[in-house]
């Protein structure tokens, strides 16, 4: 466990908290669809996680405003919760 959180603070330092999105949206496609058969999942995972991200930069957006937040912001509020869900969930498990 000690290690995966390092690494996913090393491949978030390197490309941001986009990144974020990147970790989290394979798995909760995962969860959605019930499949492992990555020609139905690859094509899943790029449709969701588009929809995050456009649901992420509208939030980021701010509307009525004349303020914008970093989309970085928005996608690691996202993200952090669900990969430390993964993170407890795994452990869980094996166990």
């Amino acid at each position: 466990m000690i290690i995966t959180g390092l690494l996913t603070g090393v491949i978030t330092a390197f490309s941001g908290p986009i990144a974020f999105i990147g970790l989290a949206v394979p798995h909760l496609t995962k969860l959605l669809i019930k499949t492992s058969d990555h020609k139905i999942l690859v094509p899943a995972v790029a449709i969701i996680g588009a929809i995050v991200m456009l649901i992420s930069d509208t939030i980021a957006q701010l509307p009525n405003s004349e303020y914008t937040l970093p989309i970085n912001a928005v996608t690691s509020l996202f993200g952090a919760p669900i990969v430390i869900w993964l993170l407890v969930r795994k452990r869980k498990i094996s166990y």
